[in-house]
């Protein structure tokens, strides 16, 4: 049962959310964070809550520590794709976790509270964000926006209505960049990238067939949202992505109940037989 201060916060967050949009600031365990009063998710979750996946960051740390694959503290760059309005850089580098962030956002109104709420944290000099989508190749896309749901806007490929009206939402044109492109033009930091963490909404298996490069040449490690109605809805199938998934990495950890499950990466099929519902998904991690 929820308590009489946790009540009084969702009453608050609800005066806002029922209001013209406008922007709140709120201090969390991520940050001093301003988000959306529309953002009825991500927003709502940091106004309410006090913060957001603090303990999943926390212990997908330390078990690539475990690993051998990070250090309990003092990595260097984290790589936040689809970093949405910052929550997970700033979590990252004001918890020691990281010295540097680099970020990418494709839609507009998260970007900018992105750029605030790096400024606001005093990591200005520690984040390098970008306002691109990255997928398989470069261009443009369209990029469809949720209305109500900061963490939901995607690059469009698939134009049917969708389980959840996404036909219906507004769309923008963003700038496109495979990751292996990217870097070709900012190869001083290719080789001080300790960890990625993806969370497109299903286009992750785009990212991966445009940073093939990246992957092969170095044994870092991902953190990524899986979904598989979101991986339809980015038009891969689940022998794409599997096919993709498999020549970079050997092992997964699925996310589930407070702890993670490891699973050779011939398993991974398995996850969109599971997950296979439109509201369905989990969070794994990657490695070599």
């Amino acid at each position: 049962m929820a308590s009489l201060s946790d009540r009084l916060r969702l009453l608050r967050w609800m005066s806002h959310y029922y209001r013209p949009e406008h922007t709140v600031t709120v201090n969390t365990a991520n940050g001093l964070l301003s988000v959306s009063s529309s953002d009825w998710l991500i927003g709502k979750i940091l106004f309410t809550r006090g913060g957001f996946e603090i303990d999943f960051i926390r212990h997908s740390v330390e078990l690539l520590a475990k690993l051998g694959r990070l250090r309990p503290s003092g990595n260097r760059i984290v790589v936040d794709v689809g970093a949405n309005i910052g929550m997970i850089s700033t979590a990252m580098l004001l918890q020691g976790y990281f010295r540097r962030a680099i970020a990418f956002e494709p839609s507009p109104r998260n970007f900018n509270l992105l750029k605030r709420n790096i400024e606001q944290n005093e990591l200005g000099e520690r984040v390098d964000a970008f306002d691109i989508a990255l997928s398989s190749a470069d261009g443009t896309a369209d990029f469809e926006i949720s209305p109500d749901n900061s963490g939901d806007s995607r690059v469009r490929v698939v134009a049917d209505e969708g389980k959840m009206g996404e036909a219906r939402r507004k769309s923008v044109s963003v700038a496109v960049r495979s990751f292996d492109s990217f870097l070709a033009e900012h190869s001083e930091n290719a080789n001080d990238i300790d960890l990625v963490w993806i969370d497109v909404q299903g286009h992750e298996g785009h990212f991966f067939e445009g940073a093939a490069e990246f992957f092969r040449g170095r044994d870092v490690p991902v953190v990524s949202e899986f979904w598989a109605y979101g991986i339809g809805r980015a038009g891969m199938d689940r022998e794409r992505y599997c096919n993709v998934v498999s020549h970079l990495f050997s092992r997964f950890f699925v996310h589930e109940k407070g702890g993670f499950t490891e699973h050779d990466i011939d398993e991974i099929g398995r996850l969109f037989d599971k997950y296979r519902g439109p509201r369905q998904g989990t969070n794994i991690i990657l490695v070599k």
